[in-house]
């Protein structure tokens, strides 16, 4: 341990007594034996410390002794100092005899160890066997680990205009209005700072530092406080900015710049930050010091120095009870515990500590327009009290930081307004300085109401603006000030003296306290003039009389009250599930309780008059309800426990079913691990849809950023994870005799899936196990199952968190945290009360097929929810229950709309088959060759098959596929409108007149329409201006020009060096039209019986061959059959034109070969048996496209 830190720890103990080692505490015993140690270490021991230990061999820690100091002294002396000092010494001499024993051991072992003696504790490193040591030890109450605390960071805020130069903040408590009108600025108040440090040559700060002199000189002694050594020199300083900002909100001044709620106050300050997180040595050294501060070397404690008021705006995030004697024994002192009350709202419960401890006075934050921010958390407090116990503002403060001014939010800038306020209260009113009581009834009295029961309460006190926003003038003006006088007197009843009643003076200011055992009662310190006294107890009549204060007298008023005669207040409680058997009935603000029998019936004697009762139930899945009720003879009331519903609508119940084991072995193991999973289908949660999670070793099923954090907190917080199902939260192990398993059941659109942890141990003690599954369901259902819990340790979930969380950790169902809550058997349902599940599949009404990307709206009132769908084609909304539009659309369909009714937590399907056009085109490319010179025309048809009309655009593009204007290339009929069913014929016309011969073109043609399969058809065109062409009209005599401008040659025996036919042939022709070609007269010529047309002079490279037939005699199929060769290679295997077409109907065919000996061999060939071999034309275009 270095110098500086014993120093820090051995703060004040010079005042306390010197005992020698071992002379106090309990006495040694035997060691215990090691099953004694087990059950000492699981009792005492917090799990973090036993893990890290394990995982490093050595760890830090907290060692709780099990006895505090007796501050009762201290309680009943007069002034601040004179009770500082007595803390002082009270603490300090119980530390020295109660840790005697514990640091003799801690001395013995050679352990690095610092105690403290504000909290009764040591903070130890140290090994396993340390710890079981410890852990036996009879002086020992717990162990816990050592993990900082954090400062939570500020919000980025913007500015707000001021108010007549002042900022909003400080004119919203009505901070001038004190200054003006009462004179007081926060003269002869000390204001301490627990933080991150403070910029003292700030000049907003400077001036109002105690240890300024008047010369400027500055004495840092009892004035600053760096328990870390973190500042570089013995000077205060700020890392951080927050130190800086929280004072300048409770003192700071610089001219124009008025940012403080108290500038003439003075301030001091402990560095118990560090940085952005504070070490617990840190804070609760600062805590020590500023009930005593030291000089710069950390000695002479002076308690007269304390500061009045301490503000604190840093904490955890969760309930942390290990600051409360800290805080109780500033109380004692006299000193004013001010509070953040944390930054984990919107949701519930989301109260951090030290301020939400019922001692704390802790502060929310609202914003320029007097809403709560939406970071303000929310109580309820330590036992259940209202939290926060005020709100003020907090939301794009301006103030003070290290090197100027900014705007932060968070209410660790609400805290300092209100501290900042008592000091004006107690600059006003020294009658009440130093009175903790007195001073929180003004600020609770005088706090703005606000009506906001999201997480219950009344109008006049609830969990989101505890007491009210406040108001720093009125606070101010019902201290006493001025002459005082004092009102005392005795109640009593029937004769006798009346203890534990309630008295209440209220007159130009409000005083409330309580009789003693012989019924006296004393207010002094009371402003002048006339006070109404109310007296009240449960069981009597109220009383009330007058009384005349005055100044620097005693005016006594004895009250005579009078016994309330009674009746029977009975009913029978219920919740959704049944009769509430066991439920607790509490009549609030009397003693009086009862318990709900097997049918939930109740009955309890009650006074007669008017209550609040309150009903609650151990059934996790019911809330408790408050019901006001007068009763003025027997009276019957019945109630039924509302469901537990979160933010967002989710309840709970009991789940019927059995256990589903899973099937599918999850590759994870080990400890503080996790691995991704795909679902074979969406669910709903929280009011979207996810396929893709995680799940982790610690009991988490997930469907957002993965983590394996093994320290659960209460639900929703916004620490990771978040978006989760939580059936076990805990540091869980899975090791060779555990496993992870998932299964699918169900089907659509009610499958489910299910995860299961099988066999798992607890980490800190791994003979405790336990079996639970998750279950969610595409229908939004989820289902947690709990087996083979044998014991009631934390395998009953006294360690976890169970519930479930939205995204961002602002919603969740927080089912139990740290409780025994589930046992063998245990079976929980999570259902929606506010939502409804929609699911269906779209497919394409031409197809059948599912359609992807389709978007599914729901409309429900104001609200509207959409979603696309998958691959599948089906779709997933989790929408508000009620009167839902639904419309699904996707584009080129024809969008279907339908209003169905969704009730909360039920599944509605709606599918649709969604129409649309299908425009095919009869050819997926065009080439057309045509020589130099000449034009070609051809078609492109275009029918619809689908089932809706569609408008068709054609356009011409490049090679490239951009718009063009080619000269070569024209269309016509490009646009239409095609009905369903209906066809369009698209002209396509080639002129090769200026283009060179051996060339090629390259061109596309765009056929657009809406069709949603496939809106745009591209069709690449070819034009061939080829550099050899030789057309042949077969048994013909003369040359012709056909239709498209091709010159036929006539046919003519093969002879060397030219082309023609080879073999003994004829020619037949026809005068009856040929079917099926626009060009009948090139199919009326035939030769017949030649076995070859042979074409000499050809340069070697690719040609188009194009062969026509026509039987131009009656021919009966089967009759006439052979084969066509070309180069040599088959390519018309037993072609019967007779049997394909008939007769007088055209058969074109067109093939590529490639020639590489400068001839063209086109071969016919004879089957046995049948007639001859035919042709009525043959066409020869080299093509230069094709390369050679």
């Amino acid at each position: 341990m270095s110098p500086r830190r014993w120093r820090v720890a051995a703060l004040g103990l010079a005042v306390g007594l010197t005992i020698p080692v071992g002379a106090v505490g309990h006495p040694a015993s035997a060691a215990p034996d090691q099953a004694g140690t087990a059950r000492a270490v699981t009792a005492k021991v917090d799990k973090k410390v036993t893990k890290r230990i394990a995982d490093t061999g050595k760890s830090a820690f907290w060692v709780f002794l099990d006895s505090q100091a007796d501050l009762t002294t201290a309680t009943k002396l007069r002034t601040k100092a004179e009770k500082g000092a007595a803390v002082l010494r009270a603490k300090t001499a119980h530390a020295e005899r109660s840790q005697a024993g514990i640091r003799s051991l801690l001395t013995r072992r050679g352990a690095e160890f610092t105690p403290f003696w504000l909290v009764n504790t040591i903070h130890v490193t140290g090994d396993a066997k340390l710890l079981d040591e410890l852990a036996t030890h009879g002086d020992v109450r717990e162990i816990v680990a050592d993990d900082p605390v954090s400062i939570p960071t500020p919000l980025p805020g913007q500015t707000v205009a001021t108010v007549d130069g002042i900022e909003w903040n400080i004119d919203r408590i009505n901070a001038p209005q004190v200054w003006n009108e009462l004179g007081v600025r926060g003269e002869g108040v000390v204001i301490g700072g627990i933080d991150t440090g403070v910029n003292y040559l700030h000049p907003a700060l400077n001036a109002s530092y105690r240890g300024r002199a008047a010369d400027g000189s500055y004495d840092h002694n009892y004035n600053w406080f760096d328990p870390s050594g973190s500042c570089s020199t013995d000077e205060p300083c700020d890392n951080n900015d927050h130190g800086s900002h929280t004072m300048g909100s409770m003192v700071g001044l610089d001219g124009e710049n008025v940012v403080g709620v108290a500038p003439n106050a003075k301030w001091i300050a402990a560095k118990g930050c560090e940085s952005s997180s504070c070490s617990r040595t840190s804070l609760l050294a600062s805590g020590q010091w500023m009930l005593a501060p030291t000089d710069i070397n950390g000695a002479n404690p002076r308690p007269d120095l304390a500061p009045d008021v301490i503000n604190n705006s840093w904490g955890n995030t969760t309930y942390d009870p290990w600051y409360a004697e800290t805080v109780s024994a500033w109380v004692a002192a006299g000193i004013f515990p001010a509070f953040s009350n944390g930054n984990s709202g919107p949701g519930c419960n989301t109260s951090g500590s030290p301020g939400m401890y019922s001692i704390s006075y802790s502060s929310g934050a609202f914003d320029v327009n007097n809403a709560i921010a939406s970071f303000s958390s929310r109580g309820t407090g330590e036992n259940g009290e209202i939290k926060p116990n005020i709100a003020a503002p907090g939301a794009n403060v301006r103030s003070s930081t290290r090197t100027g001014y900014g705007s932060f939010s968070g209410t660790s800038m609400a805290s300092p307004h209100t501290a900042a306020t008592v000091a004006l209260m107690w600059s006003a009113s020294p009658a009440i300085h130093g009175d903790i009581a007195a001073t929180r009834a003004i600020l609770d009295q005088t706090a703005i109401d606000v009506d906001a029961l999201t997480c219950g309460g009344t109008v006049e006190k609830n969990n989101v603006f505890g007491e009210g926003r406040l108001d720093a003038y009125a606070a101010v003006d019902a201290t006493p000030r001025g002459a005082l006088g004092t009102v005392d007197g005795h109640v009593t009843s029937g004769g006798a003296p009346l203890a534990g009643a309630t008295v209440t003076v209220t007159g130009p200011m409000t005083r409330t306290g309580t009789t003693a055992t012989d019924g006296s009662y004393g207010f002094d310190r009371l402003m002048v003039g006339d006070y109404a006294v109310t007296v009240s107890k449960f069981g009597y009549v109220t009383a009330t009389g007058q009384v005349t204060v005055t100044e620097n007298q005693t005016v006594n008023k004895d009250v005579v009250v009078e016994q309330a005669p009674s009746a029977t207040l009975s009913g029978t409680v219920s919740t959704s599930a049944g009769p509430a058997a066991g439920a607790a009935v509490s009549v609030l603000s009397t003693p009086l309780t009862a318990t709900a029998d097997a049918q939930g019936n109740y009955s309890v004697t009650v006074p007669q008059g008017s209550y609040e009762v309150r009903f609650t139930h151990a059934y996790r899945c019911a809330d408790a309800v408050t019901q006001s009720t007068t009763v003025d003879a027997d009276t019957d009331l019945d109630v039924t426990l509302p469901d537990r519903v979160d933010s967002f609508g989710y309840a709970c119940g009991a789940a019927g079913g059995t256990f589903t084991p899973g099937t599918e072995l999850l590759n994870v193991t080990g400890d503080d691990r996790a691995t991704t999973v795909s679902l074979p289908f969406r669910v709903p949660l929280y009011g979207k849809s996810y396929q893709d999670a995680w799940v982790s070793t610690n009991g988490v099923l997930g469907f957002g950023t993965s983590s394996t954090n093994r320290v659960n907190t209460t639900i929703p917080s916004t620490v990771a994870p978040n978006l989760a199902l939580f059936p076990f939260w805990d540091d869980l192990y899975v090791e060779t005799d555990s496993a992870i398993y998932t299964t699918v059941g169900g089907s659509a659109p009610r499958r489910t899936f299910t995860v299961e942890w099988r066999n798992v141990a607890i980490y800190a003690n791994r003979s405790q196990r336990l079996t639970f599954s998750a279950t969610i369901g595409e229908d939004g259902s989820v289902v947690y199952r709990y087996k083979d819990i044998a014991g009631t340790g934390d395998e009953t979930g006294t360690g976890a968190t169970i519930g479930l969380e939205n995204s961002d950790g602002t919603a969740g169902f927080l089912y139990s945290f740290n409780t025994g809550a589930v046992a063998d058997g245990t079976a929980i349902a999570f259902r929606t009360t506010r939502t409804g599940v929609l699911s269906g599949v779209l497919t394409d009404a031409n197809d059948g097929l599912p359609l992807a990307g389709a978007t599914v709206t729901a409309t429900v009132g104001d609200t509207t929810v959409s979603d696309t769908s998958d691959a599948s084609g089906r779709y997933l909304i989790q929408a508000p229950a009620g009167t839902v539009g639904l419309s699904l659309a996707q584009p080129n369909y024809e969008t279907s709309t339908a209003t169905t009714t969704l009730a909360a937590g039920a599944l509605e399907t709606r599918s649709a088959a969604l129409r649309t056009a299908r425009i095919g085109a009869n050819a997926t490319s065009l080439t057309v060759t045509a020589p130099a010179g000449q034009t070609r025309g051809r078609s492109i048809a275009l029918s619809n098959t689908g089932s809706l009309g569609t408008d068709v655009t054609v356009t011409e593009l490049d090679a490239d596929g951009f718009p063009a204007d080619l000269g070569w290339l024209e269309l016509s009929g490009t646009t239409a409108t095609v009905a369903a069913g209906g066809r369009h014929t698209v002209g396509v016309t080639v002129r090769t007149a200026g283009l060179a011969p051996g060339s090629h073109h390259q061109a596309k043609v765009q056929i657009s329409s809406a069709s949603g399969r496939k809106p745009v058809i591209v069709l690449p065109v070819t034009l061939v201006v080829p550099s050899y062409a030789l057309a042949v009209d077969a048994g013909g005599t003369a040359g012709r020009i056909d239709v498209e401008g091709q010159t036929w040659s006539p046919d003519q025996a093969y002879s060397a060096g030219k082309a023609g036919y080879l073999g003994t042939s004829s020619r037949r022709t026809t005068s009856t039209t040929i079917t099926g070609t626009n060009d009948p007269a090139r199919f009326a010529t035939q030769r017949e019986g030649m076995y070859e047309y042979r074409i000499d002079g050809l340069a070697d490279g690719w040609y188009t061959v194009e062969l026509d037939f026509a039987e131009v005699k009656t021919q009966r199929p089967d009759k006439r059959v052979f084969d066509v060769l070309l180069e040599g290679q088959e390519v018309l295997p037993s072609l019967d034109v007779a049997g394909e077409v008939g007769s007088y109907a055209a058969l074109s065919r067109t093939y590529t070969v490639q020639v590489t000996d400068g001839q063209l061999n086109v071969r016919f060939v004879t089957h046995a048996g049948y007639g001859q071999p035919i042709v009525n034309a043959l066409r020869v275009t080299n093509r230069p496209d094709l390369g050679v």
